[in-house]
């Protein structure tokens, strides 16, 4: 029996070896492949939170202008000798606010007092946002049932904080309120690591931090008959 001589190939641990090498760039293209889609994620959810921050500080400002403006006109009125048009507080359905005149500042914060941070959350469904059903709530349990809720559709759900601080100072027998207000919003994962206790960049996608200055005025002769009115000032 003849033998072959000078056989050449692969020994098992070459082959071996190449396989692992192909296994590492396979692995190496899935991650990138994978890092892309968490980037562009990411991408889309951040232009989400800050149309989500746009539109809240918007409402949020544009009705503190709108409270004021009321009270402004009904001030002029009384200036000028008129009955000024309290329709616009008078508690009904349709009225701006329960009491005459409205206080601007609960538009952004329901107890506007010094020293007081209240914060609430609302969760945002970034496949069908619709920011004239954004709901916020007060604790942390309701967000996440809304959250739940999102979820269940098949979307992916997204939380809206706001946490507002207002401090009190008194100046030449002036008292000023600055409310502070900050709008955050963030994904699921940071909502279950710092929830509504944070809203700091470090821990959501998007923050956003505004401050209305409010000076108290005398407003004594806004209606005949009333006394000591006190009505913010907001630019």
């Amino acid at each position: 029996m003849s033998r072959i001589k000078n056989q050449s190939g692969f020994t098992l641990l070459e082959i071996l070896v190449a396989v692992f090498i192909m296994a590492l760039g396979f692995l190496a293209a899935a991650q990138m492949q994978f890092l892309s889609l968490r980037q562009k994620q990411l991408a889309e959810q951040g232009t989400v939170a800050t149309n989500v921050i746009q539109f809240v500080s918007d409402t949020d400002m544009a009705e503190v202008k709108r409270l004021y403006l009321y009270n402004a006109n009904a001030y002029v009125e009384a200036q000028a000798g008129k009955i000024p048009n309290t329709n616009y507080c008078s508690g009904s359905t349709n009225s701006a606010c329960g009491q005459c005149p409205c206080d601007p500042l609960e538009a952004i914060t329901p107890n506007p007092a010094d020293g007081i941070t209240e914060t609430t959350c609302a969760a945002v469904d970034i496949n069908n946002f619709n920011p004239n059903k954004l709901n916020f709530r007060t604790t942390l349990t309701q967000c996440k049932a809304d959250g739940a809720v999102i979820s269940g559709t098949g979307s992916t759900p997204l939380y809206a904080v706001k946490q507002v601080t207002t401090t009190q100072d008194v100046l030449n027998g002036v008292t000023t309120f600055v409310v502070a207000v900050t709008y955050a919003v963030k994904t699921p994962a940071q909502f279950n690591e710092s929830g509504i206790t944070s809203v700091s960049l470090s821990d959501s996608l998007v923050s956003q931090t505004y401050e209305i200055t409010a000076n108290r005025a005398d407003f004594s002769n806004f209606i005949p008959g009333w006394n000591a009115v006190n009505v913010p000032h907001v630019p």
